[in-house]
């Protein structure tokens, strides 16, 4: 008679009420519901079995998982496990929306991100942050980058903590860049800043000493990257204050560390919060703010264009000249 039973009947004959409550849990820790009628012609087995069942799973969850607990709804006539969440419906929300609002992800990785992170909302509010979430994804335009980026930053994020040094060639923006140079250097953080992920490496072989360590982009490294044996340990005065380096760049970390000081007749707010460690140092009669930071040349200059005419830089006189350059060469390319 054994011979004729499926191997599901012959593990639940075998195993009795041991695999119906496993089974049973897992399938409710799932996201799954069950029915007591369905389950007793399931498992050929009276009521009061599987409310003993029940009983022991409610207990189990009260011991081990006590931000979750099994609810009947009588509406549909199931049991189902309901939980208190790790974080709230409007947390969720903030986070997958900034997410979102980057565009860094692939459409399939964003999908990965959000499911994560609704896994730690309570499966009451989970459905109505899908529901305001819906119109966003579905017009969800990613900037161009590869679709490994998560497993990129896992990469990276190890090789930064074992402090490994790797062996990779980049695929650069600047037109002078040699695609197949090799690089051979020591990831030593990682930072998000518009739409892009940046790691900076501490080259072991650089002509350019002062501007070592270099930041590239994450999506640029052409993958597979040779990993060396060997950790290395970078020199002390080489070793960088994340937070220090991130005052300074706006989009670009090129060019040299400037002081500078702009007048300023926009919203001042606007430069404080795009150029962190910014601050203003005077208000003038008309209105205008002067302020001083220190930044990035390359990331100077993008943020002086973008302000069109509202801003005036002060010092330093070789940003002056630099600006002064880049606008008569603009006016020029009208003017032919």
């Amino acid at each position: 008679m054994d011979d004729e039973l499926t191997e599901e009947e012959k593990r639940i004959k075998e195993y009795g009420s041991r695999y119906r409550i496993v089974e049973l849990l897992l399938q409710l820790l799932s996201g799954e519901t069950f029915n007591i009628d369905e389950a007793m012609e399931h498992y050929g087995v009276k009521k009061k079995a599987i409310q003993l069942d029940l009983k022991y799973m409610r207990f189990l969850l009260d011991r081990y998982m006590p931000d979750r607990k099994i609810v009947y709804d009588p509406k549909e006539q199931v049991y189902r496990v309901e939980n208190k969440g790790v974080v709230t419906s409007a947390e969720a929300l903030m986070v997958l929306k900034m997410i979102i609002g980057t565009r860094t992800f692939s459409k399939d990785e964003l999908e990965d991100v959000e499911e994560g992170i609704l896994d730690l909302v309570s499966y009451k509010e989970r459905s109505s942050v899908k529901t305001l979430l819906a119109t966003t994804l579905g017009k969800y335009y990613p900037v161009k980058t590869e679709d490994n980026l998560i497993e990129r930053i896992d990469k990276f994020a190890n090789w930064i903590l074992k402090h490994k040094t790797i062996e990779f060639t980049y695929n650069s923006s600047r037109k002078d860049s040699d695609p197949d140079k090799t690089f051979i250097g020591v990831p030593i953080n990682l930072y998000f800043d518009t739409s892009f992920y940046y790691v900076m490496v501490y080259l072991l072989e650089d002509e350019d000493d002062k501007s070592n360590p270099r930041v590239f982009r994450i999506d640029r490294f052409d993958f597979p990257i040779m990993e060396k044996r060997k950790s290395y340990n970078i020199p002390f005065n080489k070793k960088v204050d994340e937070g220090e380096e991130l005052k300074k760049t706006y989009l670009l970390r090129m060019g040299n560390d400037v002081h500078y000081k702009f007048q300023y007749w926009n919203y001042p707010q606007t430069a404080l919060d795009k150029l962190p460690g910014s601050r203003i140092v005077e208000t003038k009669d008309d209105g205008s703010v002067i302020i001083k930071g220190e930044i990035f040349s390359e990331g100077a200059l993008l943020w002086i264009f973008s302000q069109g005419d509202g801003l005036k830089v002060l010092e330093p006189e070789s940003l002056v000249r630099e600006v002064k350059e880049r606008l008569k060469k603009a006016v020029e390319l009208y003017d032919n």
